[in-house]
């Protein structure tokens, strides 16, 4: 009788211990996320910045500009980057920018951007079977990406639109 009575408690710990894993994994998992998307945001308001300076369409802007220039912060973890970054950018011939990522993240950002974003219609997946931005907030959207199209984007990553200053 005391068997199973150990057995229990031992089956009901075990249970409990984990439980609280998974949770923690969970956490772990959004704040990564939330980094990462913060990090895109960083790097979207510099790119933002260097367009607002300099008036250049159909373009893009280097890492090694954006450090040079001042527009990326030296705190940020992309300033201190030497890989190349995850993020990237676009100036088509309207002035609308393009940041997306050039390779899907480890982790769904979806939430976290849509979040950071304030739910805008301006952030959403890119998807090369679509010719408009996918928002996971609004679902299809009317908002063209062709100009982005041509680029080596994959399927998934998240693309962030904006305007200058």
């Amino acid at each position: 009788m005391w068997n199973v009575v150990v057995l229990a408690v031992m089956i009901a710990a075990a249970g409990v211990y984990t439980t609280r894993n998974f949770q923690t994994l969970g956490q772990a998992h959004e704040q990564l996320a939330s980094a990462d998307a913060a990090e895109m945001g960083v790097y979207r308001n510099a790119v933002i910045d260097y367009f607002s300076d300099h008036n250049v369409l159909n373009a893009s802007v280097s890492t090694a500009t954006l450090k040079s220039g001042g527009y990326l912060p030296a705190w940020s973890r992309l300033y201190q980057q030497s890989a190349p970054l995850t993020w990237a950018n676009f100036r088509d011939a309207g002035g609308v920018i393009y940041v997306y990522g050039t390779s899907l993240p480890p982790q769904n950002l979806a939430a976290e951007l849509a979040r950071l974003a304030n739910n805008s219609v301006l952030l959403g997946i890119y998807d090369s079977t679509h010719t408009t931005l996918q928002s996971p907030v609004y679902g299809e959207t009317d908002i063209p990406v062709s100009a982005i199209s041509s680029m080596s984007i994959p399927n998934g990553a998240p693309v962030w639109l904006a305007m200058t200053k």
